[in-house]
């Protein structure tokens, strides 16, 4: 058996894990945290590669340690490995055609959609093997999340327009004016929007649909704004204080307005669409699946 043969043979694997760590994080003490080991720990694995690599791999002192020209080029070569390592998962996936890893769906809070939920748990049912993440989130921090190529599917109200993005509409909500149950205004249901425009509103500090801020403007609300939120939630919050009266979507009211009453009239409340996002250059096979189990709930709740 040749030498080489009996440094492949020999070798613990998981000695190139942690001097990957320490070449990394520049310290024995830090890749041991990385790692979760002891320090101790950490100090006899790198001597212990050492004397199987023999050679010098570190040097240390008390600031730290520096890798040496063989560390320097055996931890270019660790970090190749590892990498190969870590794909190796992905590529039995895509051999075999199973479906695993992990898929985001970043979303504004409250959403009503019986095809979102549905399209979820038959996503689940289907590739049990995905680990399948729901954040909500501002609308700001999701579409630019989307738009930068951070995120791959997002949810929320907007009819933003990107080459990079695609949409479908999964609901619509209607928008509602309310204010505390201890405003004068809480006995009345106004009928014309502009006659709240000298009210003390609560605004929203970003991500404001347009077609709400279209609707807002077009009706002069908000002129005298008294409170920022920057979710459906502190809205609800401080509208439910008396800071001021604010709009918010119907579900999402009910679910959080126990101190809240509507005050305009049905005949003129916007109706906004809850719009699906996802990256056209969608590569990732889960998310591509989820995307589609949505979309197929949605087609079944269409009318023909």
């Amino acid at each position: 058996m040749s030498a080489l043969d009996r440094f492949a043979r020999n070798l613990d694997w998981n000695l190139l894990k942690y001097f990957t760590q320490i070449a990394r994080q520049g310290g024995i003490g830090a890749a041991a945290t990385s790692l979760n080991l002891s320090q101790p720990s950490v100090s006899a694995a790198l001597r212990k590669l050492e004397d199987h690599v023999g050679a010098q791999l570190v040097i240390r002192s008390p600031r730290g340690i520096q890798l040496t020209a063989v560390g320097e080029a055996f931890a270019e070569v660790c970090e190749q490995i590892l990498a190969r390592i870590d794909e190796m998962p992905t590529t039995a996936r895509e051999l075999t055609g199973a479906v695993g890893g992990s898929v985001l769906v970043k979303t504004i809070s409250h959403v009503a959609s019986a095809s979102l939920d549905a399209g979820l748990l038959a996503f689940r049912a289907e590739y049990p093997n995905v680990e399948l993440m729901v954040e909500t989130a501002p609308w700001e921090d999701i579409s630019q999340g989307l738009l930068e190529g951070n995120l791959a599917i997002g949810v929320g109200f907007d009819d933003i327009q990107h080459p990079a993005l695609q949409r479908t509409v999964l609901t619509y909500e209607n928008i509602q004016i309310y204010c505390a149950k201890s405003h004068p205004l809480a006995s009345r249901i106004v009928e014309d929007p502009a006659d709240l425009s000298d009210e003390a509103f609560v605004a929203y500090s970003a991500g404001e649909p347009a077609a709400l801020r279209a609707f807002r403007e077009r009706h002069d609300l908000g002129g005298r704004v008294v409170g920022f939120a920057n979710t459906v939630h502190d809205a609800a919050w401080l509208i439910g204080l008396g800071v001021g009266i604010g709009m918010l979507p119907e579900p999402a009211a009910d679910a959080l307005g126990t101190d809240i009453v509507p005050i305009l009239g049905r005949s003129m409340i916007p109706r906004l669409a809850i719009n699906l996002f996802w990256r056209s250059d969608l590569q990732d096979r889960a998310s591509q699946l989820l995307v589609e189990a949505i979309i197929a709930e949605i087609d079944a709740r269409t009318p023909q």
